[in-house]
């Protein structure tokens, strides 16, 4: 068989991406946000070696429920 799925890998690389988005929901709610926008998960690989680095950025943002007291246009 050529090519194929390595599921062992897979699951890993799929671990380390719930985390660097874990990670980034942690920091946000820190900063008082309850949401992000615009969330995108990038990686790259380190040098030489077989290391894939995860990272997830995103804008934090406070949403806030509309007050039913307010009219709209």
């Amino acid at each position: 068989m050529i090519g194929g799925e390595v599921t062992a890998f897979s699951s890993e690389i799929e671990k380390a991406r719930w985390e660097a988005i874990d990670r980034i929901r942690s920091r946000a709610k820190a900063m008082g946000a309850n949401a992000i926008i615009g969330l995108d998960v990038e990686t790259s690989s380190i040098g030489q070696s077989n290391a894939v680095l995860f990272s997830a950025t995103g804008t934090a943002v406070l949403i806030e429920q509309e007050s039913s007291n307010e009219t709209t246009n």
